[in-house]
């Protein structure tokens, strides 16, 4: 099974690369409609499974959008995302995506304990005022991908250790795009988004407890929940499925 697996990643990023190389040469420009799983099975040569798991590494890269229905489309993206993509692709295998939420938990472990500890009054209204903009986005019904993930960032910024804060930004893509993921694909997304705001809440009230271990294990908690709704969404198709089934 694990070499089947490592096969599909293997002609998923060949795909992928295709792909890449189409908007490099301008085959495939801002706003055009990518072809069918179907058609580019037959122009790429590959199976169904690695093209649709090139797609939604595309889509995490933020270089396609999904739109529900009629297909994807390719997004206006920066030249360097285009230089780097074939690169930054390696990152979305399973194993890779496994690593950075393993990372992700010692890291941010550690400064959600840190902040419990050394954060300042200051430091705790930051962190209510994104709680506050992940609410707002909820009423007005706008995505609260960018406030989930600026609330990490903010508890790193409570640490007053700029390495760490840095460490965290630099997990920021990935967090934003996951959650924009998320929201697509899950059967309730205003039922997903309470849930995001009350769970940072819940992590944010037990922080301001000074309670440094407790404030670990919670942080751990948080992540370990994305992540198994990262892991399912990433390899299920679910998302790339209900945009080009329709029109296949």
């Amino acid at each position: 099974m694990a070499k089947d697996i490592g096969f599909h990643e293997t002609l998923s990023i060949q795909t992928l690369n295709q792909m890449i190389g189409w908007l490099k040469d301008g085959t495939l420009k801002p706003g055009d409609k990518l072809p069918s799983q179907n058609e580019l099975v037959d122009q790429v040569g590959v199976s169904r499974t690695g093209v649709r798991e090139a797609l939604q590494m595309m889509a995490v890269l933020n270089m396609i959008e999904i739109r529900p229905g009629l297909g994807c489309f390719v997004k206006a993206i920066s030249p360097d995302l285009v230089i780097h993509a074939d690169v930054l692709s390696v990152l979305l295998e399973r194993e890779a995506v496994e690593q950075v939420m393993e990372s992700r938990k010692i890291i941010e472990a550690g400064t959600a304990a840190l902040a419990s500890e050394r954060g300042i009054a200051e430091d705790f209204w930051k962190i209510e005022d994104v709680l506050t903009s992940i609410d707002r986005c909820i009423q007005r019904g706008d995505s609260v991908a960018v406030a989930s993930a600026e609330f990490h960032i903010t508890v790193a910024m409570a640490t007053h250790n700029a390495v760490l804060t840095k460490l965290v930004k630099s997990f920021h893509h990935l967090m934003l795009n996951a959650g924009q993921l998320l929201e697509s694909r899950v059967d309730n997304s205003v039922e997903f988004k309470r849930h995001e705001l009350q769970s940072h809440r819940l992590l944010y009230e037990i922080i301001r407890q000074r309670d440094p271990e407790r404030a670990r294990k919670a942080m751990i908690e948080h992540i370990e929940y994305t992540e198994a709704l990262i892991l399912e969404a990433f390899h299920a198709g679910d998302v790339l499925d209900l945009a080009t089934d329709s029109i296949e």
